[in-house]
C-alpha cells in the first residue's frame, strides 16, 4: 500500500512518531488483535492468555489494553462471556487518553454516548470514570440495542 505523503509529512514531529514503523505496520499482511481487560475482573486474566501459548504487549495509549501476538477463538472463552476482557481496535481504546486530557476523570462526571452499541467505548469509559459518574450509553437502532445491553451487563456496571 502506498501511504499518502501528505499523511506522512503531517505525523512527522510528533512525538514517538516513527515513518518506517509506521509504513511497516501499514504493509504487513497481518491481522492483529488487541483486548481490554475490565479491571475489575482482572486477575489472573493474562495468565490465562500466557497458559494458552499467548504473547501480549501493551497498547501505549490505554491503562488496560493489550495487543495479543495471535487471535484466540473468544466465542470458546469463558472469560470472554463472562466481560473478564473485550475484543476492541486499539485506536478506540485512545477515548481514554482523550477523556483524560479533557476532564479529571476522578471527579463525579456525566457522560453520554450516543451511538454506543455494540459497547467497547462505554465499557471503556465507565471503567475509568468515577464510582460517583453518571455514564448514559444510547443507541438509535434498535437491533443493536440488545447487543450494548448484554456487554454493559458482562462488563458488569449495568443498572438497566
Amino acid at each position: 500500500m502506498q501511504l499518502p505523503s501528505a499523511l506522512l509529512q503531517s505525523l512527522q514531529g510528533l512525538p514517538g512518531f516513527d515513518e518506517q514503523r509506521f509504513v511497516d505496520i501499514h504493509n504487513a499482511d497481518t491481522d492483529i488483535t488487541s483486548i481490554r481487560i475490565n479491571p475489575a475482573k482482572s486477575k489472573g486474566i493474562l495468565q490465562s492468555f500466557e497458559n494458552r501459548g499467548l504473547s501480549y504487549t501493551p497498547v501505549p495509549w490505554t491503562s488496560d489494553g493489550y495487543y495479543l501476538s495471535q487471535r484466540p477463538s473468544f466465542t470458546f472463552d469463558p472469560l470472554f462471556h463472562a466481560g473478564c476482557y473485550y475484543v476492541q481496535e486499539a485506536s478506540s481504546m485512545f477515548v481514554e487518553h482523550a477523556l483524560q486530557q479533557c476532564v479529571d476523570t476522578r471527579q463525579a462526571l456525566k457522560v453520554l454516548d450516543l451511538c454506543a452499541a455494540p459497547g467497547g467505548k462505554s465499557t471503556h469509559v465507565q471503567s475509568i470514570i468515577s464510582q460517583n459518574s453518571l455514564l448514559v450509553s444510547n443507541e438509535v437502532i434498535r437491533q443493536r440495542v440488545n447487543i450494548l445491553k448484554d456487554n454493559v451487563m458482562k462488563w458488569g456496571v449495568a443498572t438497566w
